[in-house]
């Protein structure tokens, strides 16, 4: 780790490449930075295409953050939102276009019993394009699930 006037550390550099002849087939580099609760990972292709992902732990109590995108693909962004606690979880994405995908899954749940389900919408159309729930049970002498 490299701390840099103690306010920003970079956890990890990375850079492969492989040739065959003269020509570079791939050449990916890879840097994460992080700061406090925040951790970015920038990575850059043979093409000059830029992924980035923001992670923000901790933006809430329990509540995890991630924010990805590519450059120059402008549909690529995503906002994706973590709640988990000890008996739940829930998560909500939604896609940073004009014409989104809205995802929500959560579950609720012990060790003996749970429920949850996974919901997708489309913006563009109206229309509830994935909809799935389950149910679970588990003892010493059955373990039995139930999925619609």
């Amino acid at each position: 780790m490299i701390h840099i006037s103690n306010l920003l550390t970079i956890l990890a550099t990375t850079s492969s490449g492989t040739k065959k002849g003269e020509v570079p087939l791939a050449d990916v580099n890879n840097t994460q930075l992080k700061r406090s609760n925040i951790t970015t990972d920038f990575k850059v292709d043979t093409y000059s295409n830029l992924f980035t992902t923001i992670i923000v732990d901790e933006a809430a109590p329990e509540l995890k953050a991630i924010l990805c995108f590519n450059v120059p693909d402008q549909n690529s962004g995503k906002l994706e939102l973590q709640y988990f606690h000890d008996y739940t979880g829930i998560c909500a994405s939604v896609g940073l276009t004009t014409n989104p995908i809205v995802n929500f899954s959560g579950v609720v749940g012990t060790s003996i019993g749970s429920v949850g389900t996974d919901v997708s919408f489309d913006a563009k159309t109206g229309n509830f394009t994935k909809y799935n729930a389950g149910l679970s049970y588990s003892n010493a002498d059955l373990i039995a699930a139930f999925t619609l």
